[in-house]
């Protein structure tokens, strides 16, 4: 019976802790051919989205981490306008974003900017196969004795589970040149909320970049 209480009992922590925290997998990098780690003044982290909550708190993770490394960063939500892109909430991008843009990066002077797009978002279900296992009655019985002891069948019961995962596009541009430098895809499984999300995704996402060798501190 201790054995079956404590069994349970890890089954029980194991499942507590695995939903406390988000998991952030970098699913795929690509780095423009013969790119040298260069010295960048500062980095705008941006994340392209009309929702400041979710956009300000995902540039600053992602902000933090880079920090925390060495790079000088700030937060896109800090320097331009919660509408940047679309300001008459149309669904289309200003015709003036981009001078928008540009006018407010040379003003802070910015060098690097960091985007991030939300791809998609996938919700899934499966199920979890219960497992049993066996235990004799209280007692020693010798080799003989076993055919006529019973044994206790122990179960536990299967169940469904709901995963959701979060894809992102991440890109670094050199702002003098515009062109694209580094981009990675990443996936967020089940975020148990925007501060857990973008404190995974800020982790990873800043990690995988520094090792691809792009920047230099």
């Amino acid at each position: 019976m201790k054995k079956i209480i404590l069994s349970t009992l890890i089954i029980f922590l194991m499942s507590v802790l695995s939903s406390c925290t988000s998991v952030t997998e970098i699913t795929g990098t690509w780095k423009k051919p013969a790119t040298a780690a260069k010295k960048y003044t500062k980095v705008i982290v941006l994340g392209m989205t009309g929702d400041i909550v979710k956009r300000s708190a995902v540039e600053n993770s992602v902000v933090q981490n880079l920090m925390k490394n060495g790079i000088n960063a700030v937060a896109g939500s800090n320097i331009l306008p919660d509408h940047f892109m679309d300001s008459d909430k149309n669904g289309k991008v200003d015709d003036k974003a981009k001078e928008i843009i540009t006018t407010k990066l040379k003003e802070q002077g910015i060098d690097g900017a960091f985007t991030m797009s939300l791809d998609d978002v996938k919700e899934s279900e499966h199920y979890v196969p219960g497992t049993s296992y066996y235990t004799p009655h209280s007692g020693y019985y010798p080799f003989y004795n076993y055919y006529y002891t019973s044994y206790e069948r122990v179960n536990t019961p299967g169940y469904y589970t709901k995963t959701t995962t979060v894809y992102l596009t991440s890109n670094f541009y050199d702002v003098a040149t515009e062109q694209l430098v580094w981009s990675a895809q990443s996936s967020t499984i089940n975020p148990q909320s925007l501060t857990d999300f973008a404190k995974s995704f800020g982790a990873s996402i800043v990690e995988d970049f520094l090792s691809d060798g792009v920047i230099r501190k």
